[in-house]
């Protein structure tokens, strides 16, 4: 069936053509509803099933048992076979400049754009609260460079201090980013030069300069304080130049430089031989317990235009309040709500042309990678207070309001709404997606009307987990609020606070909570519109095996490890298992209701209020109750909700609240079913008919109809 399957979707991409989007009509792996992969990738060679030889072997069976990606199956050919959804960002760039800011950079220093437009900047000096320093902000905050290379022999290498240097060595200090001082960790004083563009844009010269050497406190160094500060004395302007010298590269293995990434290269040799022990740049953020300074900029500052704030001009400053020497001191980053081990600049939506630019990038980023779009992450980290912690200034060059509140937020979302926009009149694509995790567009103040309208695809990162409870079932109306709207949404279904979280060496505990599931997504399955992911309790996703750790089992990732996490977590043989479509409740069962900040509505119906003036449209959903008790209202203390398919059911016992440990000892309870079914087990068996099922708490099943006789 898989082989059939591969034959009619590349005849599909061979009628198709490639390009743009692929058709709709590609063949849906299972029959009740489609699926999908998040961020597969590192693929590993499985210790079992058998069934895998080799990494290839679990790539070829993902790309066979899903509908749609979100990220990329890292092959041209397969990506180009599916629906691939690659990753974007859109609201950040690297502090550490990788491909995609390479190409940027590269691009707008040759149409005549500032590079530096990319970025938001703060014009004020700011500090930010940061209780915790995130260790991606290591490297600036230590002013390391963006690499190190050392020069011998006529050969380049890759310069790991600390290490020996003689008088006829060269080091490069290559940066992403001009400076004012240097600071050198030495046995001496080195002699400077600074490279300088020629007409092709590479490394043409150097112009050596002059520096004033002060000793600083090293005490920590391993030279014992032989440790000097240099100050640039000649007012030289120091251009970026490609990161190539006399016809070679000066790189030992970065992307980003041989992808072109402009650079700023400062050449030391020392007069003597000795030992080199660090080279840094003079940090422009400073830390103070839990606050972080940034320095602001004001081009009434850097009076001749240089980009530069000399120390003549640095006297006669405009606006004292602003203290960075250079522009790129001002960039904004949010510090302290960043990934561990990362660190982020927010883009500035605000220039046109490098709007344009960035959507070109993504143009071209997906015909390399044959995606069909891409989804933007973290689509609620934006400018408000969940990102920066504002102690003083704050205030942004390019929106003239201060960060950390959610007026600003609004303005830039809406600027990141109009650049989303540009993003698919570039690309042409109509799968431009987006995480927004649990949140309800239409109940989150901090997002506008417009996000709702640019958006085709959703992923609903960590929705549903065997435990979410009745109270959050009945507020996640704002799924068929999207499907409404004609959009479509991958739903994943999360092992996170089920059986397998209190017993995760447990093969029955794990096969429950995956069964549970897909369950609870077949409550939220519409055939054509969402897709089914199924994934463990973490957010680290891949196509890596499984780990069992016996010592701290807690940190086990499955009851066996060694196996394919995708094809793990995926109950491929409930899937096979056809269910049809769903219909309406059978006749004389209550209907489970919807519940806004306003209002309640049954499911069966087709609009809820938000508030006094605006209804949400919907499409129905048709859950029932086949029990209920203790009301809150039209909310019941404990209850098993129901959704009729046309070829079966899904049933799900839980009480009002989510994740109560509790409950899952809680006496099993028989329900009578509206007909004859056989429940669907993990293995795909189906039991013997019955009329009535018994379930535990927070248990979900999936039950197909017994024809009748």
């Amino acid at each position: 069936m898989d082989g059939l399957r591969n034959v009619l979707i590349l005849l599909l991409v061979f009628l198709w053509g490639g390009g743009g989007s692929p058709p709709s009509a590609i063949a849906q792996v299972y029959p009740s509803t489609a699926t999908g992969w998040v961020l597969p990738g590192a693929w590993q060679k499985p210790l079992a099933p058998a069934m895998f030889k080799t990494p290839d072997d679990v790539k070829q069976w993902e790309a066979a048992h899903a509908d749609i990606i979100f990220g990329s199956l890292q092959d041209v050919a397969k990506n180009t076979q599916t629906i691939a959804l690659g990753y974007m960002y859109s609201q950040k760039w690297d502090c550490r400049p990788g491909r995609q800011e390479a190409w940027m950079h590269r691009q707008a220093m040759r149409q005549g754009f500032d590079p530096e437009n990319m970025y938001l900047h703060y014009g004020e000096d700011t500090v930010l609260k940061v209780p915790v320093i995130n260790s991606g902000m290591a490297a600036l905050l230590n002013g390391k460079p963006y690499h190190l290379l050392l020069v011998r022999d006529g050969n380049f290498s890759t310069a790991r201090l600390p290490m020996r240097i003689t008088s006829a060595d060269t080091l490069f200090a290559i940066s992403a980013y001009p400076s004012q001082d240097v600071i050198i960790d030495a046995h001496a004083t080195p002699t400077v030069a600074l490279s300088q563009p020629n007409t092709a844009g590479d490394i043409g010269q150097w112009r050596s300069v002059k520096m004033a050497w002060q000793p600083v406190n090293a005490s920590n160094s391993p030279s014992a304080g032989s440790a000097w500060q240099g100050e640039r004395l000649d007012q030289i302007t120091w251009q970026p130049a490609l990161a190539r010298y006399q016809g070679r590269m000066l790189n030992s293995g970065l992307k980003a430089l041989d992808d072109g990434l402009p650079v700023w290269v400062m050449a030391l040799s020392w007069p003597v031989d000795g030992t080199v022990h660090a080279v840094t740049f003079q940090p422009w953020i400073t830390t103070k317990g839990d606050a972080m300074h940034f320095p602001g900029w004001d081009d009434r500052n850097d009076q001749d235009g240089d980009g530069w704030v000399n120390n003549q001009e640095w006297g006669a400053r405009a606006n004292t309040a602003a203290s960075a020497r250079f522009r790129h001191q001002a960039r904004v980053i949010p510090a302290g709500h960043m990934w561990p081990n990362t660190c982020w600049y927010r883009t500035n939506f605000t220039a046109p042309a490098i709007n344009t630019l960035h959507a070109q990038w993504y143009r071209h980023d997906w015909q390399q990678q044959g995606l069909s779009g891409a989804y933007n992450d973290d689509m609620a980290k934006l400018l408000g207070e969940n990102q920066f912690s504002l102690l003083s200034g704050g205030t942004l060059i390019e929106i003239t309001h201060p960060v950390g509140h959610q007026h600003t937020s609004m303005i830039y979302a809406q600027q990141m709404a109009n650049f989303l926009q540009l993003v698919k009149t570039t690309t042409k694509t109509q799968w431009l997606a987006a995480n927004i995790s649990e949140l309800n567009l239409w109940e989150y103040a901090a997002w506008p009307t417009a996000f709702r309208n640019v958006v085709d695809v959703w992923l609903r990162e960590h929705y549903l987990s065997p435990a979410v409870g009745l109270e959050r079932l009945q507020r996640k109306w704002d799924s068929f609020a999207l499907a409404k709207r004609d959009d479509k949404s991958l739903i994943m279904v999360t092992t996170k606070g089920g059986r397998s979280s209190q017993n995760p060496l447990s093969p029955e505990a794990w096969n429950q909570d995956i069964a549970t599931g897909l369950a609870l997504y077949y409550l939220f399955n519409i055939p054509g519109q969402t897709y089914y992911h199924s994934w463990n309790q973490t957010f680290y996703y891949g196509s890596g095996n499984t780990d069992v750790s016996q010592d701290n089992p807690t940190n086990s990732t499955w009851y066996r490890g060694g196996v394919p996490k995708n094809w793990a977590y995926q109950p491929s043989a409930m899937l096979r298992v056809a269910i049809g479509s769903p219909v309406n409740a059978p006749a004389g069962y209550p209907p489970v209701y919807w519940q806004s900040k306003v209002d309640k509505a049954p499911s069966s119906h087709d609009v809820i209020k938000i508030n006094q003036t605006e209804r949400v449209p919907l499409n129905p959903a048709n859950w029932f109750w086949l029990y209920r008790s203790g009301w809150w209202g039209e909310f019941p203390e404990e209850g098993v909700i129901a959704r009729q398919y046309s070829e079966g059911l899904v049933v799900y016992r839980a009480t009002r609240i989510h994740d109560d440990p509790h409950f899952f000892h809680a006496t099993p309870r028989r329900v009578s079913l509206p007909g004859e079914y056989q429940r669907v087990n993990v293995d795909g068996s189906l039991s013997q008919p019955v009329r009535h099922i018994e379930l535990k708490g927070y248990e979900g099943v999936v039950l197909k109809r017994y024809p009748s006789r």
